[in-house]
């Protein structure tokens, strides 16, 4: 976000403020003469709510495209040597939006980012060549294309499967040429309760002391989720695809976000457990918000009643905590799976 040009104090000066960290202040700036510092200092930016309102349907043409682009972005990462249970293929957060991370291509290291700041997609490589695209209204084949091409300019040669995965749309990227509405409001939006909820979940995790994937955006089903495992194997159901045959097969509690589809149309958190343990859905959970849903066989606490909570966080951690319990006291996890979350 800009600066409020009216907000903006200019004041010529012939030494340093004192302070040198004391305000967002430019102070390679100098008179036409070059004789005079002109210090700029600029009112710190109003701050963001960590937990902003996200509406669906108003959401839903930004989704379709971001998740169509991103799942592109993600299919370069599985090039790179596969990792059990899909644990390398998801898109890390940053400051500024989402990273592929360092990707290999023969000899060279490459990175793909998307800023959801300045909205753009950008590449960089280990030799210093760069190039970016703007993200606007634009169909998921322009996306695609536009990806591709900046990829190729900068010397990396690489291919991707064009079929979308799990998902009921089946269109090919490069077929799909309807043009998408790009919310960039709504966009930097839905990122920063990636962010938000990110930070929840670490707190979580640090007292987790088995086995866990780094928290991530997994683009195939557009969520991110923290997958905790007890290192015992587990059977994939007989009907798994290649994807869940190959992230069902250990034993696992997950609580994630998603930000609504079709079949549930509202951003909610979610939390189960694998094999569903027989009589976790009469378990007591937190916050009072939170409920079991008999058709999709998980916990669920909608978006909205967090965002109407006096302590957002703190329920949240509620609920991954209540959530965790109830799936590893009806599965028999060993308790001592929790730790203090606090080095000794």
């Amino acid at each position: 976000m800009l600066p409020d040009v009216r907000q903006m104090q200019v004041v010529r000066s012939n030494r340093w403020p004192a302070d040198p960290f004391g305000a967002m202040t430019n102070r390679s700036m100098l008179s036409s003469k070059g004789s005079w510092p002109v210090e700029v200092t600029m009112s710190a930016p109003a701050p963001l709510s960590p937990w902003p309102a996200l509406d669906y349907p108003t959401f839903v043409e930004t989704q379709h495209l971001l998740h169509m682009g991103l799942q592109a972005i993600g299919k370069l990462k599985l090039h790179e040597p596969f990792q059990p249970q899909w644990a390398g293929v998801a898109l890390w957060l940053t400051a500024r939006g989402l990273t592929a991370g360092p990707l290999t291509s023969h000899d060279r290291t490459f990175e793909v980012q998307v800023d959801f700041v300045s909205h753009e997609v950008s590449c960089a490589t280990n030799d210093g060549r760069q190039d970016r695209f703007g993200l606007a209204a634009m169909s998921v084949a322009h996306f695609v294309k536009a990806l591709l091409g900046m990829l190729r300019r900068v010397g990396i040669a690489t291919r991707i499967t064009m079929l979308p995965q799990e998902v009921s749309d089946r269109t090919p990227f490069d077929r799909d040429d309807q043009v998408r509405a790009y919310d960039a409001s709504m966009a930097n939006t839905w990122w920063r309760i990636l962010l938000r909820t990110q930070h929840v979940m670490r707190t979580f995790e640090g007292t987790f002391e088995g086995k866990t994937q780094p928290i991530g955006l997994m683009w195939g089903t557009f969520d991110i989720r923290m997958a905790l495992y007890n290192g015992k194997p587990a059977t994939p159901a007989p009907d798994s695809d290649f994807i869940r045959r190959n992230a069902m097969n250990a034993e696992l509690i997950e609580v994630g976000w998603w930000s609504g589809s079709e079949a549930y149309p509202k951003p909610a958190f979610y939390a189960f457990a694998y094999p569903q343990p027989p009589g976790i859905e009469h378990a007591s959970i937190l916050p009072s918000a939170a409920r079991w849903d008999s058709a999709m066989g998980e916990f669920i606490l909608d978006y909205d009643r967090l965002v109407a909570s006096e302590r957002p966080d703190h329920d949240l951690l509620a609920f991954i905590r209540t959530t965790y319990e109830a799936g590893a006291r009806s599965a028999g996890w060993d308790a001592s799976l929790i730790g203090s979350g606090r080095p000794t």
